[in-house]
């Protein structure tokens, strides 16, 4: 396998404890140089939690874009990377929804934003759902739960008024694997 580009320098140009950001100078197979921005994230999960024909979503405001968005529920531990994903699935779910699986299928991995990221995230499935009460983090202030019908959520994603583009694809695949109705 021939590499297409190389790299000649990275320099880290920002650290939290969320992400990295560097600055890569790199050279492409025709010689010419330039630069890259990467943005290195661990992995994450998102749920879709299913119960008959319904499935439970999140709201929560996003700074970024300066208004609430319904999404699935998901999210990555920080203090705790080398978790497996499976555990971090069921950690999230009961976070934010305060729902605690009986069971959790995996359906998939994708990638976020390969363009500029090598972070994905792994798609669960949760059903045979227990109500234990939420656990949210101070990040997660204002973040809300509820239960809506497959269908509906179908119709947002069709109107625009879900854009999450992670709930969506994870939402669409489970739903193309005849996992939820």
């Amino acid at each position: 396998m021939t590499t297409e580009i190389h790299t000649l320098n990275s320099t880290e140009i920002y650290r939290n404890r969320w992400m990295t950001l560097k600055e890569d100078k790199i050279q492409r197979a025709d010689g010419s140089e330039g630069i890259y921005s990467v943005v290195e994230k661990d992995d994450f999960v998102v749920i879709v939690p299913v119960e008959d024909d319904s499935i439970y979503v999140v709201e929560q405001f996003r700074y970024p874009i300066g208004e609430r968005t319904i999404e699935l529920p998901q999210g990555s531990w920080e203090l705790s990377p080398d978790a497996s994903p499976k555990d971090l699935a069921a950690g999230e779910l009961r976070e934010e929804t305060g729902l605690v699986a009986g069971k959790l299928s995996y359906v998939g991995y994708q990638k976020l934003a390969q363009g500029y990221s090598s972070q994905g995230y792994h798609i669960y499935l949760a059903s045979d759902l227990t109500y234990q009460g939420q656990n949210l983090d101070a990040e997660e202030v204002g973040l809300t739960a509820r239960k809506m019908k497959s269908a509906e959520f179908l119709a947002l994603i069709l109107a625009g008024k879900v854009t999450d583009a992670t709930s969506v694809t994870a939402f669409l695949l489970a739903k193309a694997k005849q996992l939820i109705d």
